[in-house]
């Protein structure tokens, strides 16, 4: 089992997060539903693909976040990959309790039952394969089941606490 260094110093803690501040982030918004159809979802950055074969991503899910114990019973996740026209939606996802959050933006729900936006650049459906916990995360990984694209680019972008937008040049 991995040791950890003892609890960092509140100068480290202010400093590494100013200097992921600096990192740009695509976003997207994680969700899932129950057996009884109740959503849930939180807005991310931390989301990356893992491999191709087989097709998987990783994400890290905040332990105490509204998503993460309907997500590890229900065992399926959704991600909607955002496009720059769905800033508003991810304010308003952010801002609103967990239980108003689906009262934004256009949704559409997967054979599988879970939501995504309808409006996303690519929207995914995983299964999940492991969930470890980390400090106050889970790191979870997925299996990709299902997988949309958007013939758009038009990115939202997450940079210095701000949403902006990023295309492909070309």
């Amino acid at each position: 089992m991995a040791t950890y260094p003892a609890a960092a110093g509140e100068e480290l803690v202010q400093d590494f997060r100013g200097a992921m501040r600096r990192l740009a982030s695509g976003v997207a918004l994680v969700t899932t539903a129950d057996a009884a159809g109740g959503r849930y979802g939180i807005a991310m950055t931390a989301v990356m693909s893992l491999s191709m074969e087989p097709p998987s991503l990783l994400l890290a899910v905040n332990a105490g976040a509204s998503l993460c114990g309907p997500l590890m019973a229900r065992g399926r996740f959704g991600v909607s990959i955002l496009a720059r026209e769905d800033a508003e939606t991810c304010r308003a996802f952010v801002a609103a309790p967990a239980a108003s959050r689906f009262d934004a933006g256009t949704w559409v729900t997967h054979e599988s039952g879970i939501p995504l936006l309808g409006t996303a650049l690519a929207r995914i459906v995983c299964t999940l394969d492991k969930a470890e916990p980390f400090a106050s995360h889970m790191v979870i990984r997925g299996i990709v089941e299902y997988a949309a694209v958007h013939p758009s680019s038009d990115a939202l972008v997450f940079l210095d606490g701000r949403y902006g937008g990023m295309s492909a040049d070309g």
